[in-house]
């Protein structure tokens, strides 16, 4: 998975008010940040569109940081994307990420990451994905994040929030594939700074599942 790179900055506590059970009452535990009203929400503007990738971006009220929408193509069906979501893409190893599994299925994956970078503090953050088949074989991958799925998370680590959706919508060719994500990443660093880097990041993420879900091997410097 595509690694979200932070500047500098100071630690911060991360207030949780998880219970010592909390993983096992896991699948009660509600998402703690609402999908925004898509109402309320800016037009979409696009930042790119190269190599069959488009990347868009728009104003959420009340958001520090831009919702993005990455769309694309791949010749495969929504079903093998979605099989290699909840699959490999979520296996792949990534040197700056701990990574654990709380639950594990073909329809639904929830786990917790500490992820580390050399001179930042360190972001931790747990997700759910959950698969959903849709009308005329569409599919849906939404992801969000979890309060309290953690029963230990590290005293002085800051908390990073995101939510959003992988929708796999077949076509004659294979798939159009759409990722959408809110990704803030917590801590007191301008959204402005890290603006570049969540972009990267989120066509990183989509390129990974183009070549994953068709078998192909990653493209070069995709590998973290």
């Amino acid at each position: 998975m595509a690694s979200i790179r932070v500047p500098a900055q100071g630690r911060y506590p991360v207030v949780r008010s998880a219970s010592a059970g909390c993983a096992a009452a896991l699948l009660c535990v509600a998402i703690v940040w609402p999908l925004a009203a898509s109402a309320q929400a800016a037009p979409w503007r696009t930042l790119s569109n190269e190599g069959g990738i488009l990347l868009e971006a728009r104003r959420i009220p009340g958001e520090r940081f831009d919702e993005l929408r990455v769309s694309t193509s791949v010749k495969v069906s929504p079903d093998a994307v979605a099989d290699f979501l909840l699959g490999k893409y979520l296996d792949a190893k990534n040197k700056s990420i701990r990574r654990s599994f709380l639950q594990r299925s073909p329809e639904v994956a929830v786990w917790s990451d500490v992820l580390s970078a050399p001179v930042a503090a360190d972001r931790c953050y747990s997700m759910r994905f959950e698969r959903e088949a849709l009308a005329g074989g569409a599919i849906r991958v939404k992801f969000a994040s979890l309060d309290g799925a953690e029963a230990k998370p590290p005293a002085d680590c800051i908390a990073l929030r995101s939510r959003g959706e992988w929708l796999m919508t077949p076509t004659a060719a294979g798939t159009r594939l759409v990722y959408a994500s809110l990704t803030d990443i917590g801590g007191n660093t301008p959204a402005f700074v890290v603006k570049g880097t969540l972009s990267s990041a989120a066509v990183s993420s989509v390129r990974k599942v183009v070549a994953g879900s068709a078998g192909l091997a990653l493209p070069r410097g995709l590998e973290d």
